[in-house]
């Protein structure tokens, strides 16, 4: 079978001033049962812009899909996303089958539809260059939620917090025997700890010139320019004197500064061989899980475009470190930012309750692994606001001091979580 399919087409395929009507002529290269129709999908997020949702058939036969094309601004290897999300949804369906009944109808994985020559996704070419494009059913029954505060009731939400750490257990378990050697990382320096401190390093001393980033620099030559502009300040001189004397940031400064080491200590340790490098999903924010609209269960974990070789702590540690932040991320009020320990408990009872090829040494890690992704997203965000902005880009309506307060929020939860290690540790054991 061939990796892509291609089309060739006279009519633009970036740009669209009718983006219904690009959906149209893609969405027929897809192996669906006619009539088609396409909408605009509400729900997409912030990085696939055209995602649409295609309706099959009619009568009781109608069915729906997501046709998404994927953003090679930010995807810039998106034959490599594509095979590593090809690869883990093979791994899922094949444990699936192995496992009997134990999660036969309880969890379903994205189903990809394939192109009417039989390929995984679609390669559309034009004058332009090349897009690609996927189609998934759209899974029946589910609800997504961005926070936990949209869910009434305080053991509604501990309920979800539990089904939320079973997911990403069973996705866990079901993805462990992939080759995660074999996987190309869909964002170069992504989950890349020294990168990141180097990045911070850089743009303290005001470097704005590959030549005076240079010893900072990967030694990779592909992963160096991918990174290049992030190592770099830009903003006018005052401007950068000004955001680096901040009296309010410098304290979070030298916290970032003197916690370097620890900040290491996951990348450390798959170096060492204690823990495993596996293939990780990289993005678990409470609305890539869907649950049963009706049962609450957990369903599906989706989003399969940041699957990348790391330990499976980085993302136990991205989704804990967003859920028991009482405050929300962009909070102003550092007083606000506290660890909600019974959504710890309820996530640390799901995973370790659930989750069946997980190792001792890495257990031992967890409470770690949830201090280390706020440590590592703190650091990001300070500079990223130190050089101007440049990665975590802001919007028209966004304060221009967003990302200084997106790290101090982090920084303090850091603080916070650390403060309540001895508890985390005790709410480990108790379900390891």
């Amino acid at each position: 079978m061939n990796a892509f399919i291609q089309v060739s087409s006279a009519e633009p395929v970036c740009g669209e001033e009718v983006p219904l009507a690009l959906a149209g002529r893609v969405m027929s290269q897809f192996d669906v049962e006619a009539p088609l129709e396409a909408y605009d999908f509400p729900e997409k997020g912030n990085i696939h812009q055209h995602t649409f949702i295609i309706r099959s058939g009619s009568g009781r036969n109608t069915r729906d899909y997501l046709l998404q094309r994927i953003n090679q601004q930010v995807f810039t290897r998106p034959r490599s996303v594509m095979a590593a999300m090809t690869a883990c949804l093979e791994a899922q369906r094949k444990n699936l089958a192995r496992e009997g009944s134990r999660l036969q109808g309880e969890w379903e994985p994205i189903r990809l539809i394939p192109t009417r020559g039989g390929a995984p996704y679609l390669e559309h070419e034009n004058r332009r260059g090349k897009t690609y494009w996927r189609m998934m059913v759209r899974i029946p029954g589910c609800v997504t939620y961005k926070n936990l505060g949209e869910i009434p009731g305080r053991e509604a939400r501990l309920a979800l917090a539990e089904e939320a750490g079973r997911g990403l257990a069973i996705y866990g378990d079901l993805t462990a025997d992939m080759d995660a050697g074999s996987l190309a990382s869909p964002l170069p320096g992504y989950r890349d700890t020294g990168i990141y401190y180097n990045q911070l390093k850089s743009v303290l001393r005001g470097n704005s010139t590959e030549a005076e980033a240079g010893p900072l620099l990967p030694s990779d030559e592909e992963l160096r320019q991918s990174t290049l502009r992030h190592f770099l300040v830009h903003l006018p001189e005052e401007e950068t004197a000004r955001r680096r004397e901040d009296e309010t940031l410098r304290p979070f400064i030298d916290l970032a500064e003197a916690s370097e080491d620890y900040a290491m200590r996951l990348l450390l340790e798959m170096e060492s061989g204690r823990i495993r490098t596996v293939a990780i999903h990289g993005d678990t924010k409470l609305d890539n899980f869907l649950f049963g609209s009706r049962s609450g269960r957990v369903k599906s974990l989706v989003d399969l475009d940041t699957i990348m070789p790391h330990t499976w702590l980085a993302d136990w540690g991205d989704m804990v470190r967003s859920l028991v932040n009482v405050a929300g991320e962009k909070e102003r009020n550092l007083d606000r930012v506290e660890v909600d320990m019974e959504v710890y408990e309820a996530l640390a009872r799901g995973f370790l309750r659930t989750a069946r090829r997980v190792t001792r040494d890495e257990i031992e890690l967890m409470v770690d692994g949830v201090q280390i992704i706020a440590l590592e997203l703190g650091v990001r965000f300070l500079a990223d606001h130190l050089r101007g902005d440049s990665y975590f880009k802001l919007n028209l309506t966004d304060p221009p001091d967003m990302n200084k307060y997106r790290a101090m929020v982090q920084l303090r939860l850091f603080e916070k979580l650390k403060e309540n290690g001895d508890q985390a540790r005790r709410c480990i054991s108790r379900w390891a």
